[in-house]
């Protein structure tokens, strides 16, 4: 077995996954996904901030 196909068969296992648990509760799939894209927002918005406060503080 190659590492291409467990690879492939890994990606389908997890697609397989993600529908299964969609189909079987959509509202909490809902909810655990919009905390998901808020966590990451939230992570790039402080990275935004803090890059920004470093290069103010440089050009001081």
């Amino acid at each position: 077995m190659t590492f291409e196909t467990i690879k492939k068969f890994g990606a389908t296992v997890v697609v397989l996954f993600l529908v299964i648990s969609f189909w079987s509760n959509p509202s909490g799939s809902a909810t655990a996904f919009a905390d998901f894209v808020g966590d990451v927002g939230g992570f790039f918005s402080s990275v935004i901030d803090k890059s920004a406060e470093f290069v103010q503080s440089l050009a001081s």
